[in-house]
């Protein structure tokens, strides 16, 4: 027990709050180590899955350097994003780059929350299925890179303990986008100068990426000549397209279809702020109301070439995953420069069991180690403990829900809160297609998201009464090229599916009749296609060309309760506290009806009427009569929510976790675990409506600098 390795702090998770809060602590003891005052102060990161790169050459690494010197140099565990374009990637992703049994080290963990296989063929599951990513830099290595502050309407919400007055919160979420813009440390540097948002003709000093960006343009340095309108929660602005330019030519083609359509039905619309480096326009003059240009000649910065893969790995790197701030905090960078902190150390492959308080203070960290070594024995591990004397745990929703409950169920925290796992919450996360519209979308072109619309602003945020209309959000998605072909034969199944047919014997003979006809194709087309070009020989890009894709987000109201999964079932089970489904939530109906006012904006006038409405692939008649429907979603919230007292959450506005057998003591401020913190998702106690990597990393920036006041 005494020769266990013991740190300062464990932050358990390398995503959004992990980042944020151990890059700022970093800091924060390294100054102090150089003062001399916090000799040998150390952080570790641990994070359950590996590291991720491009395999082809880019801007900044033409040799295609990166993956030796993560993996040879750094001896780190280390994979390629899936790079093919075709159907060989659908199956590259799906034998490769999903986590699931041996697997460990998979990029996507998707969970069907319920019974495991085969009991899931007899008995219904949870209604949620949830997919989130797995490696270093969490869940930036797979989201939209969208940053979007929802409406202040949202906290106006009871459950929200927040005591920041609305100068600070602008403060906070300005960081938090210098923070994904740029990198942690430098929008913390450019904050002790007092230029947040940061302005300059150069970029920031320590920066990794070029800044956010609004991408709508068919390549770069095209200007856009969009119209932009202020925004009291922006300083960017909102950027709309202008229906009377001639410039919408240059538009995305699915940027510039969704704007026009969804202008018709809302004010709130415009270009999303995007976490991708993008070449400045070239007519845009380089100064202090503009960003500074991203071809800087001493280190030129990747961008974005527009190729739709956001989703599955950017080939270019023109993203701003958080593995690269990372990389260059704990090893440096390719061009030789050195590691920005001495005191940060990352294990991968390390997945957390649950965490034990100890006796003399601080906490013990039970953890599997998995094999890494080439995974020459995949699935292999090793026990592993680990001490610290602050423990910031930020696993994700589902990953930080399944360590409390676990931590709790085992004794480890035996004052845990009995409100752990209440108050999850989807976000209103739903998916729609539309096959057949009256323009080209050209589905696999541009960033994954572009655009959004806001829907029902007026919501005042207080009540969740059914009969009042919610507030939520509609963005535009594209898909990556190599599920082009998968969605477009695809959709007419599932279509027939919805009419109601609903034996398992019609299913299977559905099946068998679709993967028989695309034999049929397969052998006929080369001796017709000399006569009439065959479909099979038309690109991804071809069809999805008037192929439409939305997702959406609203004001869901978090009434899920997640618990421990038992033997034959997933690790987390959930359910509503109100005995409702989940897809029964009243914003969907809201959603559904924005959709539906859209669909005549968008399909082909003498199309199919089925193929000119939005359909979600995972929610229909026959597949609830099945028992599989499910709201599948990317953005869960909640569980271990923040609150007033340890009655009705497990964390504080600054994450303190509180420990229920102190709540006698007089003082509030010890009412608390000493140095243990949460520090992600879970802690939001409703949903946010829109996409919450920005909320996230501003409340997660307001923990660190708590406990950089504490420290």
């Amino acid at each position: 027990m005494n020769n266990r390795q013991h740190y300062t702090v464990v932050v358990i998770g390398t995503g959004f709050g992990g980042t944020m809060t151990a890059l700022t602590l970093a800091r924060d003891l390294k100054k102090r180590k150089g003062q001399k005052l916090d000799e040998g102060k150390n952080i570790l990161m641990l994070e359950r899955g590996t590291w991720w790169t491009t395999p082809v050459g880019t801007v900044q690494d033409k040799e295609v350097k990166t993956y030796d010197f993560l993996a040879n140099k750094n001896n780190q565990p280390v994979q390629y994003w899936p790079s093919q374009n075709t159907f060989k990637g659908v199956i590259d992703i799906v034998t490769r780059c999903f986590r699931r049994g041996r697997n460990k080290d998979g990029l996507y963990n998707l969970t069907a929350l319920g019974w495991k296989w085969p009991m899931s063929l007899l008995r219904g599951g949870d209604g949620v299925t949830i997919l989130q990513a797995n490696g270093v830099g969490g869940g930036s290595l797979i989201y939209a890179n969208i940053t979007i502050r929802p409406p202040d309407l949202i906290f106006n919400d009871a459950r929200w303990p927040l005591k920041w007055d609305e100068q600070e919160r602008h403060d906070y979420y300005n960081l938090a986008r210098d923070a994904i813009g740029y990198g942690v440390i430098s929008a913390q540097e450019a904050r002790d100068a007092k230029n947040v948002p940061y302005v300059g003709e150069s970029l920031p000093l320590y920066n990794v990426n070029a800044g956010l960006s609004n991408i709508v343009t068919r390549s770069a340095r095209l200007d856009p000549h969009w119209k932009v309108k202020d925004d009291p929660l922006n300083s960017r602005g909102i950027k709309q397209i202008d229906p009377q330019s001639q410039a919408n030519a240059l538009w995305i083609d699915r940027a510039r279809v969704f704007q026009t359509a969804i202008g018709e039905l809302t004010d709130e619309f415009g270009a999303v702020d995007l976490a991708i480096n993008d070449l400045t326009a070239e007519s845009t003059p380089l100064g202090p109301d503009q960003p500074p240009a991203n071809y800087p000649l001493e280190r030129p910065i990747n961008y974005c070439e527009r190729r739709g893969r956001c989703n599955v790995g950017c080939l270019p790197g023109a993203r701003h995953t958080l593995n690269k701030q990372l990389m260059l905090a704990v090893f440096g960078r390719l061009d030789g420069a050195p590691a920005l902190f001495d005191n940060l150390k990352i294990k991968p492959l390390a997945e957390v069991d649950f965490i034990e308080e100890l006796d003399e203070g601080g906490y013990e960290i039970h953890y599997d180690q998995y094999e890494h070594q080439n995974m020459r024995e995949p699935g292999r591990k090793t026990r592993m403990t680990v001490s610290a004397d602050k423990v910031i745990v930020a696993a994700g929703c589902t990953g930080t829900n399944e360590i409390m409950l676990r931590s709790k169920k085992v004794g480890g925290l035996p004052g845990l809160s009995d409100a752990v796992g209440n108050g999850f919450s989807t976000n209103g996360d739903y998916i729609a297609f539309m096959e057949e519209t009256k323009e080209r979308v050209s589905l696999t072109r541009g960033p994954v998201t572009s655009s959004f619309g806001h829907f029902n602003t007026d919501d005042s945020g207080e009540d969740s009464a059914p009969e009042k209309p919610k507030f939520h959000t509609l963005e535009d998605q594209g898909i990556p090229p190599a599920f082009a072909s998968l969605v477009g034969v695809g959709l007419p199944l599932i279509r027939s599916l919805t009419k109601g047919r609903n034996r398992h014997l019609f299913l299977l003979w559905t099946i068998f009749l679709w993967a028989l006809k695309q034999a049929r194709l397969y052998i006929r087309a080369p001796f017709v296609n000399s006569r009439e070009r065959q479909e099979m020989f038309k690109s991804e890009d071809e069809i999805s060309a008037k192929m439409m894709c939305v997702v959406a987000m609203g004001r869901e109201a978090a009434l899920g309760q997640f618990r421990l999964g038992g033997l034959g079932q997933t690790a987390l089970r959930v359910k509503r506290t109100d005995n409702r489904e989940f897809y029964e939530d009243p914003v969907y109906k809201d959603i559904e009806k924005s959709l539906s006012n859209l669909e005549p904006h968008l399909r082909a006038d003498d199309g199919d009427n089925e193929k000119g409405k939005f359909r979600n692939p995972f929610l229909s008649d026959v597949f609830r009569r099945f028992k599989v429907d499910s709201i599948t979603l990317s953005h869960p919230l909640g569980g271990c929510r923040m609150a007033e007292d340890v009655e009705h959450g497990i964390v504080d506005e600054y994450g303190r976790v509180f420990d229920k057998r102190k709540q006698d003591n007089e003082d509030r401020e010890r009412r608390f675990y000493e140095g243990l913190y949460i520090a992600d998702g879970a802690i939001i106690p409703t949903a946010l409506g829109v996409n919450p990597s920005l909320t996230i990393s501003a409340l997660t920036l307001r923990i660190a600098d708590k406990i950089v006041e504490e420290i």
